[in-house]
């Protein structure tokens, strides 16, 4: 089964020529349950991780709070599966292994700003909170080059909470482009934006019930795809842009 965007109202470029340049290519994932080896790109699925290699942990200052029991791994399976939950589980000690994340094949999708011998990229992140930002690895590798793959990667534990286990999952990559969230344009494109007269020559493709706040059918339905996605441009929700 393939997924794939829906094609766009409208040619955003067609009525505001500056946005052109600002496009962007971005590689959807559209990840769905499934069964992925280390020899396939995945979210959650297992690494192609060298077994001479130290797996990462996390010896950081952890958030913990106290009302969700935090729960093992298996856990946390089980009850995807529809069996009981179980019970809260104690506050590891120590450093605490990464989890899996995901894991991206150059041939699948493409990975801007990799090193020149890297075909892989895995990510793997602290499955608890922490003060001020999540703790994230990031790993490149040249595929060819691992032969003795970890067979048992050690876990946590425990888990802060169970959406920080992604489910494994295979993926169907597709590639679209993207523009910038309103509030990373310049305030002459942002005015422009709001001029609800120029998106009523778009004609019937233009949704009047956005007439109070153009701005926000540009960024629904125009500027930028939602969900797992490598490249493009960033959405913006509890934060507003930061210079980096």
């Amino acid at each position: 089964m393939s997924f794939t965007t829906p094609p766009r109202p409208v040619d955003v470029t067609a009525l505001f020529l500056h946005l052109a340049p600002l496009a962007r290519t971005a590689t959807r994932l559209h990840p769905r349950p499934g069964s992925p080896t280390v020899h396939d790109s995945s979210v959650g699925g297992p690494l192609l991780w060298p077994a001479d290699e130290p797996w990462p942990h996390c010896d950081e200052d952890h958030v913990w709070d106290e009302w969700n029991p935090a729960l093992s791994p298996q856990d946390i399976r089980r009850s995807r599966l529809g069996g009981a939950p179980g019970e809260g589980r104690p506050r590891p000690e120590g450093p605490i292994p990464l989890l899996p994340v995901a894991q991206l094949y150059a041939r699948d999708v493409p990975l801007p700003g990799s090193p020149p011998d890297a075909d892989l990229l895995q990510v793997l992140w602290c499955p608890f909170d922490h003060p001020t930002h999540p703790r994230t690895a990031l790993f490149w590798r040249a595929a060819a080059k691992v032969t003795d793959v970890l067979a048992d990667p050690p876990e946590p534990t425990a888990i802060q909470l169970p959406s920080y286990l992604p489910e494994p999952c295979v993926l169907s990559p597709e590639q679209v482009t993207e523009y910038p969230h309103p509030m990373e344009l310049s305030e002459d494109l942002q005015r422009q934006l709001a001029d609800v007269s120029v998106w009523e020559t778009a004609g019937p493709a233009w949704n009047p019930a956005y007439a109070i706040a153009p701005h926000e059918f540009y960024r629904n339905q125009l500027a930028y795809a939602p969900g797992w996605k490598v490249g493009g441009w960033s959405s913006w929700g509890l934060t507003d842009p930061q210079p980096r």
